[in-house]
């Protein structure tokens, strides 16, 4: 089982990249669920309230982010556990009726909790940041986005790469601002990284799972490297 956590500010593609993803690994025979935290919530006001996303965009954030709030004043972990109990039965349920490599995807990981569950040692996701980059994003001074829901992420997106990964602990960090031809070619190189038994790391090899150029100081480093630990002499054939 593979699972992938994707963090950014909203509206920064990370549904759009999700869904390239699962379409990406669709097609290598692979089956693919999209978990995310929010999944509960959602399907509450949904079913409960009548409010969706497509309906009445509006009442759907509004109750989303009220019913969110109170649930996790309540018990910080809420929406994470019933999400862990989620996946877990619906994988059991799955590993019974197909032998398939299984793909989860997350897709809106915004919280540090949601962070820490993903990291652990009993979920292991790869777990990526998406940042717009040069794109626009709609509505980028919306009242909502001073939300709690939205807080981390608007942080992060501050963030230097490094700090991403060595402090908070993102694997990559993906700028999402290139062509769709591009990010569909991407989700293919991504998934193929993640199938691998010995994935190659490499500057160049991780610039193109974080769509951005190679980092030149990088890549002469691994060189330098490479070439420091050849010995001076081979041993004579005998």
């Amino acid at each position: 089982m593979i699972i992938i956590g994707l963090s950014g500010k909203a509206r920064a593609g990370k549904s759009k990249l999700c869904r390239e993803l699962y379409n990406a690994a669709e097609k290598l025979g692979w089956d693919v669920f999209v978990k995310p935290f929010a999944g509960p919530l959602k399907q509450y006001v949904a079913n409960d309230l009548g409010y969706t996303k497509d309906n009445n965009p509006d009442k759907y954030r509004e109750h989303c982010q009220a019913i969110g709030a109170e649930k996790r004043k309540e018990n910080p972990d809420h929406w994470v556990s019933l999400w862990y109990k989620d996946m877990l039965d619906e994988r059991k349920d799955e590993m019974r009726h197909s032998m398939r490599p299984a793909l989860y995807l997350v897709d809106d990981v915004r919280y540090n909790n949601e962070i820490e569950i993903l990291k652990s040692n009993k979920v292991k996701a790869t777990l990526l940041f998406v940042k717009h980059g040069l794109r626009d994003i709609e509505d980028p001074c919306g009242e909502w986005r001073s939300h709690e829901s939205e807080r981390i992420s608007n942080k992060l997106e501050t963030e230097k790469e490094e700090v991403l990964k060595e402090i908070y602990g993102f694997d990559f960090v993906v700028h999402n601002d290139k062509s769709e031809e591009q990010i569909t070619h991407w989700a293919n190189v991504f998934i193929n990284h993640l199938s691998s038994n010995d994935p190659c790391l490499c500057e160049a090899c991780t610039a193109q799972y974080e769509m951005r150029a190679p980092d030149p100081d990088k890549i002469d480093a691994e060189l330098k490297k490479f070439l420091d630990d050849i010995p001076e002499e081979f041993p004579d054939d005998e």
